[in-house]
């Protein structure tokens, strides 16, 4: 099968697109031996972060993800290329191909909370996403909530969206042994991991940690709160001291490490398509504390604890794993488990198997 993969998105940061890009490629490779991809790429240099794979060949196009002019010359590239499917796995696929084109919405935050992300991200919506989704033949999405979230605001018919949940990289597993954590990190600590996003709410964990802090319960020691992803004064609350350390980023071996460390990790998002910090922290066997908010119960299920995601709530959730330890065992316990119902390889096959109906209605 040929198919063009769109891939101008990847800049040698890992965010959550990207990582979802590649896993999925990745596990596609491995799955389907006549598979062969054209990856368009941005620019030449990007090549080195495809999959080294002689079946993957890169097209550099030198066209911005979601730039206008992309959206009027993509199509016409595409028609050259002549694909047996085009997918684009982020939120910018031509609005006027009328080739075999599937696309991935990994969730409909600007829509939802159109007031944090401004007119001209409504717009891009409303101009190229929403009929991108009427021209393609499936809509890929990750959870069951990202899922009523394109029916009710894109009204995306239900029949073409199609599943494909993320799932945690071969980095993120339990440790063997005793584990040390990343170099800057206490010997003891809570983990968050995101960025400065509003719906992040990473300001209201600060405040819950900083409230428990001030106030812990009798016999019960509250250790620093480490939050990987933001730069010191980013933010009002990104003020770090001793009892908030602010990491910018890590590689995955050393943000596995990170999860595996922790006494806790705590994920406070209002909105999540998907929820992969959740996850990954699952599959490294750290307790899971995570907002019950769009998709994260879908994603965390009975193998984490569930609070609201404000200050005071989520300080009673911090409090709780940190006094039980029974409870803080069971969701060590249950973490992996719980991950190991997530699997790229499943999300491949369901991929692969949505290219080929589309390939055969195209009558490739």
């Amino acid at each position: 099968m040929k198919l063009i993969y769109d891939l101008r998105l990847l800049t040698g940061q890992m965010h959550g697109m990207a990582r979802y890009a590649l896993e999925l490629l990745n596990a596609m490779l491995a799955e389907e031996p006549q598979l062969q991809v054209g990856a368009l790429v941005r620019r030449p240099d990007d090549a080195a972060l495809l999959p080294n794979d002689p079946r993957v060949l890169a097209v550099a196009c030198k066209l911005a993800p979601y730039s206008v002019m992309s959206q009027l010359s993509l199509p016409r590239l595409l028609d050259g290329l002549r694909p047996e499917v085009y997918h684009c796995p982020f939120y910018a696929p031509p609005a006027r191909f009328n080739g075999p084109m599937v696309f991935t919405v990994h969730d409909l935050i600007h829509l939802r909370f159109p007031k944090d992300h401004g007119l001209r991200h409504r717009l891009f919506y409303l101009w190229f996403v929403a009929p991108a989704a009427k021209r393609a033949q499936f809509v890929f999405t990750p959870s069951e909530h990202s899922k009523k979230d394109l029916i009710e605001l894109m009204g995306v018919p239900e029949d073409k969206i199609v599943l494909t949940p993320n799932a945690a990289g071969p980095a993120f597993k339990p440790a063997k042994g005793p584990v040390t954590p990343p170099e800057g990190f206490p010997a003891r600590y809570i983990l968050g991991v995101g960025n400065l996003k509003p719906h992040k709410n990473l300001g209201a964990l600060v405040q819950a940690h900083a409230s428990l802090s001030g106030a812990p319960p009798p016999g019960v020691e509250v250790p620093p709160l480490v939050i990987v992803g933001v730069k010191a004064g980013a933010a009002d609350w990104a003020k770090p001291g001793e009892r908030l350390i602010l990491v910018p980023s890590l590689d995955d071996a050393s943000l596995a490490r990170a999860y595996q460390a922790a006494a806790m990790v705590a994920m406070p998002s209002q909105y999540e398509g998907f929820g992969l910090p959740a996850l990954e922290a699952m599959a490294c066997g750290a307790p899971v504390l995570a907002a019950k908010r769009a998709s994260l119960p879908e994603v965390v299920g009975e193998a984490g604890l569930l609070t609201e995601p404000d200050a005071e709530a989520l300080a009673a959730g911090l409090s709780r794993v940190l006094a039980e330890p029974g409870l803080a065992a069971r969701l060590k316990e249950a973490g992996p488990k719980q991950a190991r119902r997530f699997s790229w390889q499943k999300t491949a096959q369901t991929t692969l198997r949505i290219y080929r109906r589309v390939a055969r209605r195209f009558g490739a």
